[in-house]
């Protein structure tokens, strides 16, 4: 696939992550550009990604955003995450190689 194609992939994936759960959505864009940093960030940003799932679980009733924890709700902050954090790297990653 062409870098345009993988950038136009990534943008969805993010639009989407954005619409299911803006407030982790923009953790994880945060987090992304920050991986881009971070030494071993192939282990790092996934494992953070987890880690901020888990926190927004927590932290989410205390807001009153949710009642409590649940799978479901974590599912979805994982793939919002996953979506920004993951994407935002390897497409700076990879714009880094091409240029």
């Amino acid at each position: 696939m062409d870098f345009e194609t993988n950038v136009a992939i990534s943008a969805g994936l993010m639009v989407a992550a954005f619409v299911l759960d803006w407030p982790r959505a923009i953790v994880g864009v945060a987090f992304g550009v920050l991986g881009r940093f971070l030494p071993y960030a192939t282990i790092v940003v996934p494992l953070g990604v987890v880690l901020i799932s888990i926190g927004g679980e927590f932290v989410y009733p205390l807001l009153g955003r949710t009642e409590s924890p649940s799978l479901s709700s974590f599912a979805i902050g994982l793939f919002s995450v996953a979506a920004t954090a993951s994407n935002l790297y390897i497409t700076i990653r990879n714009l880094k190689d091409r240029l």
